[in-house]
């Protein structure tokens, strides 16, 4: 049978879900037992063009949830467009080279820097994940230290020397070569842009006009420098076309936006990649876990390391799903299981609500456990002794008398 009766054949298997198509947005689902393993590999190798049928969209959502993109892909995906978006026609050919290079080695040596500071012990006792830790940090580096005890006279207390406040993000960008740091630069807008190449426009690095000359020669009169004074970049855009002034797609003003927001995901997705790189490289336990106070420190989404930190395994599963809805999380996330378990990139994995784990991990934290003691506790003292003891000889003559 040609490949294209095959897809055709296919494809009316997915069609077929949903026949009325104003219906069949959001509802048209294929079972994988539905399908032949041929036929999924079919699916999952096939260049699909840029179809928009709801039933297309539904076929690749399901098959997105079930083929989940590997955490070292989204790494590879980022790299390509640093280089395509940031790195090409900015630097010679050498450059054009190394920038590349250099920023996945960044994003490497960020996560090792997160390793030293919350070591694979450390990270068991703050978000046990089995396995008691016999060490603490604070311990090691510097109360057992011989170096800090002859440093320090017997009256000083190293007590007070926290590893965490030590070897900070600040200590880290601290130790940066100007090169490595200027990735962790707040984003900025270029300092100077024209209109249209007669005019001057000066702004502050968050996009703030703060002078503004000869804005009548690139507009006609149309507007005057004093006008756009005050204004972000942005809403000056949006006076020139409300007063009929028209921008080419190469205007410095319009590139000077694309830039900045370029310069902002730049930042956003190279720290999503350390947060990557830290779940990848700690495994199905302690990857997940590192990478939660990452996200909480950097402010990252911390669903990600929630979703692919499903173990079965882990006996402290519900722990780790309890940090996570108290740092607001949501019980609904749906989550990947046994991601770092798989035995290739584009193998299929289960899904679980996370609140299903609540329901399955019967057994209850020593925090949640020392909470349901607090409150039997304090209804305890809330009873009036007197009628509860008056409650209980009823009870007892009613069992007396059957």
């Amino acid at each position: 049978m040609s490949l294209k009766k095959r897809l055709m054949q296919l494809s009316n298997k997915v069609t077929q879900k949903g026949k009325n198509i104003n219906d069949s947005i959001g509802k048209c689902t294929v079972e994988a037992q539905e399908l032949t393993k041929e036929e999924v590999e079919m699916l999952m190798n096939f260049q699909y063009p840029r179809i928009t049928s709801p039933a297309a969209e539904a076929m690749s959502k399901h098959f997105q949830e079930m083929y989940p993109d590997s955490l070292d892909d989204k790494v590879d995906e980022f790299i390509d467009w640093y280089s395509e978006n940031m790195v090409k026609g900015n630097y010679t050919d050498i450059g054009q080279y190394r920038r590349p290079k250099e920023m996945r080695n960044f994003i490497e040596k960020m996560a090792v820097w997160y390793e030293l500071r919350y070591p694979d012990y450390e990270l068991k006792r703050i978000l046990p994940c089995g396995g008691e830790s016999l060490y603490k940090i604070n311990d090691i580096m510097f109360k057992d230290n011989p170096y800090i005890k002859d440093l320090f006279d017997e009256n000083s207390d190293v007590n007070f020397l926290d590893w965490d406040d030590f070897y900070n993000a600040k200590a880290f960008i601290n130790s940066l070569t100007f090169e490595e740091s200027f990735f962790l630069t707040k984003p900025w807008y270029d300092s100077c842009v024209s209109i249209n190449d007669k005019s001057i426009i000066y702004l502050s690095t968050k996009g703030i006009i703060t002078e503004a000359k000869d804005v009548e020669k690139d507009t006609d009169n149309k507007v005057k420098s004093e006008e756009l004074i005050g204004l972000n970049i942005k809403e000056a855009v949006i006076l020139l076309k409300e007063k009929g002034i028209e921008l080419s797609k190469y205007n410095k003003l319009l590139e000077a936006i694309s830039l900045y927001e370029k310069r902002v995901y730049q930042k956003e997705e190279m720290l999503n990649c350390v947060m990557y790189r830290i779940i990848e490289r700690g495994g199905n336990r302690i990857g997940p876990r590192r990478a939660f106070l990452f996200a909480k420190e950097f402010n990252r989404n911390i669903d990600i390391p929630m979703m692919y930190g499903i173990d079965y395994s882990d006996p402290y599963l519900r722990n780790f799903a309890n940090e996570y809805i108290k740092a607001g999380g949501s019980k609904k996330l749906e989550c990947f299981v046994g991601y770092h378990s798989r035995s290739k990139d584009n193998q299929k994995l289960k899904t679980v609500i996370l609140e299903e784990i609540f329901e399955f991990k019967n057994n209850y934290t020593p925090e949640e456990k020392q909470l349901h003691q607090c409150l039997a506790n304090l209804l305890y003292n809330q009873i009036d002794q007197k009628e509860l003891r008056k409650e209980k000889a009823k009870v007892l003559r009613l069992e007396r008398k059957k």
